[in-house]
């Protein structure tokens, strides 16, 4: 079994200077806790591989090539790998999400 406290879990570097951390990391499996203060976000950018963003608390929007949704607790977001992206925090409180790459 194995158990992953997100405040135990290891920050990782972004180019986003958010708070990012790694929960998980196996061979076909990357998941990652998100963290993002009324105000930040995750700049448009491509990931090589396919992943799911599901938000654990408050509110996001969030783009994937020319689509713009506003997503919310217990929401999942399909992004398809090299297929441009962005995420920010929308309202008052921070929102946290869980992104899982499928490697």
């Amino acid at each position: 079994m194995i158990v992953v406290k997100v405040e135990d879990a290891p920050h990782v570097d972004n180019p986003h200077g958010v708070d990012v951390r790694k929960l998980i990391d196996m061979e076909r499996v990357q998941i990652f806790h998100v963290t993002l203060k009324p105000g930040e976000r995750l700049r448009r950018h491509t990931i090589p591989v396919d992943a799911f963003l599901y938000v654990l608390r408050g509110r996001c929007i969030v783009e994937v090539g020319e689509e713009r949704a506003e997503v919310k607790k217990g929401n999942i977001v399909y992004l398809p790998k090299e297929v441009p992206h962005e995420v920010s925090g929308s309202g008052s409180l921070p929102a946290s999400f869980l992104v899982v790459k499928v490697v």
